[in-house]
């Protein structure tokens, strides 16, 4: 106000002689005030809906270890706050009831060739039966046709040696029926070919449905084998990366219900910040949005973040961050991620600006 003041007595000094100005000096603190509720005004418009600070807590990247069921814990190979390494052991766990699966899908898929073998043979035993009749029958009505093929050759020549009897209707007629039974024989003989080279192609058929079902069943049971192998493979918990752990929530010998959580592990360093916006301030802020991180002292060169993350909803402060104990405080929570590399401890109170 001092120097509003005295700028407005350098322009008294100035134009003292003028009547106006007089008039204004006589009333220069009214004026000193209206030029600062102005000056507000202005302020208020070009930075409206801008909060200059917020405070936020230092996270980092959490990871859960639990499984989708029963469990029974056999040892826990890691503490709290233990620094942990990519192949070191995090926890042993067993799971009887994958044990008895795996066991059942190994006889099931034994059980499964089994039969395919025996199908596999029983159907060239039918083929090969179906053969062999094949084979005698061919073999009695060859035989037959051989006989009257050749006592029909000895009727010829007898009949061509006796001339007389050339103009007889009794060998012809003989030789006629003859002639027919050969026929029949041979049609006989090929119809028999004809089912038996049917059957062994159904049968073979048969056998190749019968394949291909037992390959689908087996097929579907390897699968289901692989994937219990997987998941007994995961009882022994392995890290991959750097880790700290977090929480460790069982003890050796105890056994956990379905997706219980039983040790959670986190990353050394802060890797986000979440931070809380009161309800009663209006943040005009975007995702994408850069802003400044640093600790509550001001010390230290503050790190570039981004905003990831804007709630839509107000949720309750942590309790650290309330005034007095008995008053709750509800805001908007602003996720904003940090590069690995910074100056902050996990669960530091930082400040946030624009």
């Amino acid at each position: 106000m001092s120097k509003l003041e005295d700028l407005i007595d350098n322009f008294w000094n100035t134009h003292k002689n003028n009547a106006g100005v007089a008039y204004l000096y006589g009333h220069k603190l009214s004026i000193a005030w209206v030029l600062c509720v102005i000056i507000a005004i202005i302020l208020g418009v070009i930075y409206q809906g801008k909060i200059a600070t917020f405070q936020g807590i230092a996270e980092a990247t959490e990871t859960t270890i639990s499984l989708p069921s029963p469990t029974e814990v056999v040892k826990i190979h890691v503490m709290p706050g233990q620094s942990i390494q990519p192949g070191d052991t995090i926890v042993e766990l067993n799971r009887p009831d994958l044990t008895l699966r795996i066991a059942e899908l190994t006889r099931e898929l034994d059980a499964s060739e089994g039969r395919s073998n025996l199908s596999a043979a029983d159907i060239d035993q039918k083929v090969a039966a179906v053969k062999a009749d094949l084979a005698t029958k061919t073999l009695t009505l060859k035989s037959e046709i051989n006989r009257l093929e050749t006592e029909y050759k000895k009727n010829k020549e007898i009949a061509s040696k006796l001339k007389s009897l050339q103009g007889s209707n009794a060998n012809s007629d003989g030789n006629d029926a003859m002639t027919m039974q050969i026929k029949n024989l041979k049609n006989e003989l090929a119809v028999a070919n004809a089912n038996a080279n049917e059957q062994i192609k159904l049968l073979r058929s048969s056998n190749r449905l019968q394949k291909d079902a037992g390959k689908s069943e087996a097929a579907n049971l390897k699968k289901e084998l692989e994937e219990l192998q997987k998941q007994q493979g995961e009882l022994v918990q392995i890290a991959k990366e750097n880790w700290v752990v977090g929480s460790v929530n069982v003890h050796d010998g105890e056994k956990v219900s379905s997706f219980a959580p039983i040790i959670t592990l986190t990353h050394k360093s802060p890797t986000l910040v979440r931070g809380y916006i009161h309800e009663r301030m209006y943040q005009r802020m975007d995702i994408g949005e850069t802003v400044k991180v640093k600790t509550l002292s001001g010390t230290g060169k503050p790190v570039k973040g981004k905003v990831v993350g804007l709630s839509s909803r107000i949720v309750e402060f942590p309790v650290r961050m309330w005034k007095m104990p008995e008053m709750p405080i509800h805001g908007r929570e602003v996720i904003i991620t940090i590069p690995a590399e910074n100056p902050f401890l996990l669960g530091e109170m930082v400040t946030i600006s624009e």
